[in-house]
């Protein structure tokens, strides 16, 4: 009796030392290594949503890599159109040039005194009078070309005023003048001050 009790005591000791082997097993070895694998699987979403961001990235870097020359030509054809001088003769001769161009009498040309843009900081306006005498056909090309893609400087139409010419000639045929006032950019070098109009 006493054996069978002695065996049933070791067998309850042994289930025991067994559960708490377990309970400890599980509460230092298995919960942690679990915990860190969750953390690491954590860590992978996050790292993965990172490189999905960054593939994308690398995807519109590349297209944007890709027009990098044209975007080149566009910005020197902008820094071109704002010279450092005010560069009034040259101008001055591209405005006959255009007149000629479009077949339309360029005169009146006066140049006013340079002001600072407000709203662009270190670019100036230099404001221009003119008169443009032609027909309707050859003072809209005319137009066209002062403020298309043929223009090499950055100027600015403010205001338009057409008066009638000789009104015996047919409506087609009829010479217009146009009183026009312009507005040329200038952007001189940093610290430079008003630029400075010259006439020849």
């Amino acid at each position: 009796m006493r054996t069978r009790h002695a065996d049933r005591l070791w067998l309850i000791a042994g289930v025991a030392v067994v559960a708490l082997l377990t309970a400890v097993t599980w509460l230092l070895l298995v919960n942690p290594q679990r915990a860190e694998a969750d953390d690491l699987r954590e860590q992978t979403g996050t790292a993965e949503a990172q490189a999905a961001q960054l593939r994308a990235r690398t995807a519109k870097l590349a297209a944007a890599q890709s027009t990098i020359g044209e975007l080149t030509r566009t910005r020197d054809a902008r820094a071109a159109a704002l010279p450092a001088g005010s560069g009034v003769p040259a101008f001055l001769r591209q405005l006959q040039g255009s007149g000629i161009k479009a077949g339309v009498d360029v005169s009146g040309i006066t140049v006013g005194l340079p002001s600072a843009e407000k709203d662009v900081a270190g670019v100036w306006s230099l404001p221009i009078q003119l008169t443009a005498d032609g027909t309707a056909a050859q003072l809209s090309a005319f137009l066209d070309e002062l403020q298309g893609a043929g223009q090499k400087r950055a100027v600015l139409i403010q205001t338009a005023a057409l008066g009638g010419g000789d009104s015996s000639t047919a409506d087609a045929a009829r010479e217009l003048s146009l009183s026009l006032s312009v507005k040329a950019f200038v952007a001189p070098p940093a610290g430079g001050g008003v630029p400075t109009v010259t006439s020849d």
